[in-house]
This record gives structure tokens, C-alpha cells and sequence, in this order.
């Protein structure tokens, strides 16, 4: 008996052994994880539910030089009722006036707003759609209401911001307004957008979070909180008249020729500053659209037109004079068993210096530079390159071709360079690099950087102006280019000059035709007809260039006939409206009219549409469409009137007349 009662207690004592130290280890897993990992467990619950979200700021706008939106951020906001935040007794005295403030905003009965809320109240819905893409005015105003003034927590509002790009233009000149995005760390792009990314991006703020359902996030008051700064706007070179004239002069062409792509650039003289730049490519369906941006980064030989670099080298090095005989022969040329052709067949014959660059004599410059530098190539590279025409122009929108200029020095240079150079092959050229050199010549032989930005703006302020940057102050001397602008003159302007069929009784032009065979090592070869030249000859306000690759060889190829009546209703529009054009808006003017746009309401008072006139479109559309309207457009850039509200709210459409 007695042993057995000793067993009994030994088990016990043994379980009671094992249970207390079960005991010590759950209290002190419990003492571990509440107050040793404690913390590093709590962070981890609020990774889950709250975080720390990034912000975006709204991006700055790209303007025209006078003052229409090119790029432009607008706002909205979706509306959304947290029901499980609002206490019962507020949601009681609240209701019906919250109810009948939204159904005075949305038109809608007050039963339709009670019944969703309740039914979002009854059923613990966080994150209940009240209205989508609400504007920053109808926004402020349901800040106000009944409840949702309480704010996030004890009124239930969150506020989801989004923001989106417009671009007004559409589809004219979407190359170089370009884009921008994130990918991953790093932002992507091309034109405007993302050459100055970091100005018009801002800075992010951030804002503390909770996840309240579904992968919603809603806002959390918090010290902690950073205001996103919003980013800097741009005023570009482009003008909006302008550009509309290149791109629909260069897509009637386009068309006409069923070419395979082309580009225009128009550029201000003595600035250098881009007025315009248009890149239209061919889809396989035959439609045209801004494909690349040809101008900046297609690199191609140049032909004909290098001749007036050629002819500028030959007279600087003084191997020949305007006046100087040149013996065209029967207008054939061989060297190593290829020839060198003229277009007129026998060639033109003897002929003056000034005639070889008027009739575009591919015989007549290749004789000058072979025999002029025959003994020293390295020369004539040498002059090319002290002209600045090896060098990139450096330009702000990323994708510049390389210029390629031969030089005796590269390892496949041959007997072939040096003829070939002469009349435009061999040597490679973006459209930008050949029109910046044929403004320096217009513009005294000051060699200018393109430029796309006039100035920046921060707070309706202008804070930043870009001032011409000068590449080479004199590309040669002054005797040499009154020389050769007298010999583009004349190609235009005299008869037997290579674009006489463009000379104008409106507007004197200068320039020089090119028609540059590509792929002409197959049986199919193609042709880029270019023309690049300036105006008003006399006193030159505007360079430009006309680039169209491969058209249709049945219809025509030659740069006269291609390129060159393009060039001429650019050069006689702008002459016709330039006068009229105010293309220098002043940064006041545009700053001003933001200030007061930026400050005003729209609102109807006595059948009229109060404060519109001014806003962009994206700013009057939220308001317009909730009183029922059928809202549409014509024109780009600002609202250019006032509207009678009363006259057409009968048709239930209204169309706003832009800038």
C-alpha cells in the first residue's frame, strides 16, 4: 500500500515538474515576444495595414512662346465615404443635409445619396464611391458639407487625387513635346517631356496611409505628413501658328509624293531658337503621324546641300573666286572607274564659279575640290572641322545623330573620299546640323545651338531665361559669305537656278536644293529630296529645312520638286501673318493670366458662364458635363470667350471655341 502511494506521488511531483516548466517557458515566450521582439512584431502588423505612400506632384506645363498650352496637368478627384469611421450619432444628424448637399451638386434626388450611404453605413463599407473626376472648385465645395467638414476620420471623406497629361496639339509636333515615365528607378522618354523631366517633375511629398479593403489606401492625419511640390513650367521656343503651318505643309506633301517619312524645322535666325519642328513617318496603312523625331536623330548624307559647305571651304582656302571658270566638260566625271554625273546631260560647259553652286553642278564641284586640294586632303577635312561641322550641336532633346565628316586620318579613307565629299556622300548630317550651318551663314557667320526653351516659371514668376549659346562666332570670313549668299540668292532667283520654280513675288528666298540617292548600292534605289535656305534674303528673320525620304520616283525625287514648293508655303504664310503674330508674349502677360485664371471660380451669373474665358478646356469640362452638357472643342491652347448658358442649355451641347 505504502509503495504505491510513493509512486503516485512521484507521477505527480513529475507532472507538476513538467507543467511548471511548461509554465516558465510560455512566460517567458510571452516576456520575449512583448518586450525582446516586441517591437520588431508591431512593426511588422503596421507594414501590413500602414505605410508611408509617395505623393506625386503635379507636373509643371510646357507653354508656346505665346502662351498656349502645349503639355498641360490637370486634376480630378474621386470621392469616396469611409462608413466605418463615422460614429453612429453623427451619421444620424448628418444624413439628410449631406444627402441634399450632394443632390444640389450631382443632380440627383437626395433619396438616391441617403440610400447608398446607409446601405454603406449598414454594411461597414471603407471605401464607398460617392463621385468620380470631380474638380478642384466642386472638391472644395463638398469639403464643406454636412459631415464630410468633419474631415477624414470623423467625417469619413477620402480624397483620391489623380493626375494626367493633355497635350492640346494632339498629334502636331508629339515628337518633341515628347513624354515622359518611370520605369522602375530610372524615368524614360524623348522630346521636351524628358529633357527637362527634373524641372517639370517637382518634388514628391508623402503621406501616411492605412489599407482599409479590397487594396485601398486612406489617409491618415499625421505630424509626418509632406506636401508634394509642385513641378516648374516651361515656356517653349515653339510657336503654335508656326508649327500648324510646317506639319500640314509637309503632310500635303507627304501625301502627295507617298513618301516614306520627311521633317521641317522652321528657326529664328539670330537666336537660334526653334519656331517650329515637324517629323511625319508613313504607317502601312499610308497614314502619316509623328513616327521619330527625324530632325534631331536621323543622320543621313546630306548631297547636294553640303555643297555650299564645299564652296566655303574652296573660297576661304582661296583655290577658286565667285567669278573663277570651271570647264563641266560633257558632265561626267570618272575617278577609279566611277563617275560623277551631272543632271543635264552634256553637262553645262564652261561656266562661272557662281553658276557651278546656281545649276548645282555635281561636276563643277567635285573638279574644284579634287584639284584644289588634291595634294593636300587633310585641308579641306581640316576647314570642315574648324567650321564645327565634325561637332554635335549638343543639343537639349537627347537622340542627336552623329555628324560623320571623312578625314585623311580615318583608316578608310580612299581616292573616293575626297570627290565624293564634294557633292554631299560620304560625309552624314541630321537635318538640325545642316540647317544650323545654313543659319550661321544667314545669320552673319554666327554658328548658333538650336534652342527649345525660352525660360521656366515658379510661382507665376519668371525665374530662369535661356540666352543664345554661340558654337562659333564667325564660320568664315565676311567676304566669303557675301560671296555665297549672293550664289544662293541666285539659285531661287535667277532663272536656270535649281529651285527657280519657287521664286516668289511675296517673299525673297535664299537656298539650295539637294536630291541624294539612297541605297543606290541595289537595284532599287531611293532618293531624299531636301531644300534648306532662309528668308527674307535681304534681311533673314527665319531659316528652315525640308526633308522628304523616298518618294514615289514615278511621281518625283528632285528637291526642286519635292522639297522645295514645301519650303515656299512656309516662307509665304509666315511672311503673310508674322506681322500679326505676337510671338513674344511676354512672361508677365502668360503669368498673369494664370494668376487670375488660377484665382477664379466658374460660376453662371445672369445666364453666362462666369470666369471661363482663359481656363483650359480640362479645367470647365467636370463642370460643364454635371449640369448635363455635351461638351466638345475646336481650336488648342485657352478658352477665348465668354458663353450665354441660358441659349445653350436648349441644344444640351456646347462647343468651346480655343486659342
Amino acid at each position: 500500500m505504502l509503495t504505491n502511494q510513493k509512486q503516485f506521488l512521484y507521477r505527480l511531483y513529475f507532472v507538476a515538474s513538467i507543467l511548471v516548466v511548461l509554465g516558465f517557458g510560455i512566460g517567458y515566450k510571452i516576456f520575449q515576444i512583448q518586450f525582446i521582439e516586441g517591437e520588431r512584431f508591431r512593426n511588422l502588423a503596421k507594414e501590413k495595414t500602414i505605410q508611408n505612400l509617395i505623393i506625386t506632384p503635379k507636373r509643371g506645363n510646357i507653354y508656346s512662346d505665346d502662351g498656349s498650352l502645349l503639355a498641360s496637368s490637370s486634376t480630378n478627384y474621386d470621392i469616396y465615404f469611409d462608413a466605418v469611421t463615422v460614429s453612429n450619432k453623427n451619421f444620424d444628424l448628418f444624413i439628410n443635409p449631406l444627402s441634399n448637399s450632394l443632390s444640389k451638386k450631382f443632380n440627383k434626388p437626395p433619396a438616391f445619396f441617403k440610400n447608398s450611404l446607409v446601405n454603406a453605413k449598414k454594411t461597414n463599407k471603407r471605401y464607398h464611391l460617392i463621385a468620380r473626376n470631380v474638380s478642384i472648385n466642386l472638391l472644395n465645395d463638398i469639403k464643406k458639407m454636412p459631415l464630410f467638414k468633419m474631415g477624414g476620420v470623423r467625417g469619413g471623406l477620402i480624397i483620391e487625387q489623380k493626375i494626367f497629361r493633355e497635350y492640346p496639339l494632339g498629334k502636331i509636333a508629339e515628337r518633341t513635346i515628347g513624354y515622359e515615365r518611370k520605369n522602375n528607378d530610372k524615368y524614360v522618354g524623348v522630346g521636351l517631356e524628358h529633357a527637362f523631366g527634373e524641372i517639370l517633375r517637382g518634388k514628391e511629398g508623402s503621406q501616411l496611409m492605412q489599407k482599409i479593403s479590397n487594396g485601398k489606401w486612406k489617409p491618415i492625419e499625421s505630424l509626418g505628413e509632406i506636401e508634394p511640390k509642385a513641378g516648374l513650367d516651361i515656356v517653349s521656343t515653339i510657336n503654335v501658328g508656326f508649327q500648324d503651318i510646317a506639319h500640314h505643309s509637309l503632310l500635303s506633301q507627304l501625301e502627295n509624293f507617298e513618301a516614306d517619312h520627311g521633317s521641317v524645322v522652321i528657326m529664328e535666325t539670330n537666336t537660334g531658337a526653334i519656331k517650329a519642328i515637324s517629323n511625319l513617318g508613313r504607317t502601312s496603312e499610308g497614314k502619316y503621324y509623328e513616327k521619330l523625331n527625324y530632325a534631331v536623330g536621323e543622320s543621313h548624307e546630306p548631297g547636294s546641300t553640303f555643297k555650299l559647305m564645299a564652296m566655303i571651304a574652296a573660297l576661304e582656302d582661296k583655290i577658286i573666286d565667285s567669278s573663277t571658270i570651271i570647264d563641266t566638260k560633257d558632265g561626267i566625271l570618272s575617278f577609279y572607274g566611277n563617275k560623277v554625273r551631272d543632271s543635264k546631260k552634256g553637262g553645262y560647259g564652261k561656266i562661272t564659279v557662281n553658276d557651278v553652286f546656281k545649276f548645282s553642278s555635281n561636276t563643277g564641284i567635285v573638279d574644284i575640290i579634287t584639284k584644289g586640294y588634291a595634294e593636300n586632303p587633310k585641308k579641306f577635312s581640316d576647314r570642315l572641322y574648324n567650321m564645327g561641322l565634325n561637332s554635335i550641336l549638343d543639343l537639349s532633346i537627347k537622340g542627336e545623330g552623329e555628324p560623320k565628316i571623312p578625314h585623311p586620318k580615318d583608316k578608310n579613307w580612299n581616292g573616293l573620299s575626297l570627290p565624293w565629299m564634294a557633292y554631299g556622300y560620304g560625309v552624314s548630317l541630321t537635318p538640325l546640323q545642316i540647317l544650323s550651318f545654313y543659319n550661321a551663314v544667314a545669320n552673319d557667320g554666327e554658328l548658333l545651338k538650336p534652342v527649345f526653351i525660352n525660360r521656366l516659371s515658379s510661382d507665376f514668376k519668371s525665374n530662369n531665361i535661356f540666352k543664345k549659346t554661340v558654337l562659333n562666332p564667325s564660320i568664315c570670313s565676311k567676304e566669303t559669305l557675301k560671296k555665297v549668299k549672293l550664289m544662293m540668292e541666285s539659285v531661287v532667283n535667277e532663272e536656270g537656278g535649281t529651285a527657280y520654280n519657287i521664286k516668289s513675288d511675296e517673299v525673297k528666298i535664299a537656298g539650295k536644293t539637294g536630291t541624294c540617292q539612297v541605297d543606290y548600292n541595289t537595284e532599287n534605289v531611293q532618293y531624299i529630296s531636301t531644300f534648306v535656305g532662309y528668308f527674307p534674303a535681304d534681311k533673314p528673320k527665319y531659316s528652315c529645312i525640308v526633308v522628304i525620304h523616298k518618294p514615289n520616283k514615278n511621281k518625283g525625287y528632285y528637291g526642286s520638286t519635292v522639297a522645295a514648293p514645301v519650303f515656299k508655303k512656309i516662307a509665304e504664310k509666315l511672311n503673310s501673318i508674322t506681322p500679326q503674330i505676337k510671338s513674344e508674349f511676354t512672361w508677365e502677360e502668360i503669368n498673369q493670366n494664370k494668376l487670375d485664371n488660377s484665382q477664379s471660380k466658374i460660376e453662371i451669373k445672369n445666364g453666362e458662364l462666369e470666369n471661363i474665358k482663359g481656363k483650359n478646356f480640362n479645367e470647365v469640362l467636370p463642370f460643364l458635363e454635371n449640369l448635363g452638357f455635351n461638351v466638345e472643342h475646336q481650336g488648342n491652347g485657352l478658352i477665348i470667350k465668354k458663353y450665354n448658358i441660358i441659349k445653350n442649355s436648349n441644344y444640351k451641347k456646347i462647343i468651346l471655341e480655343l486659342s
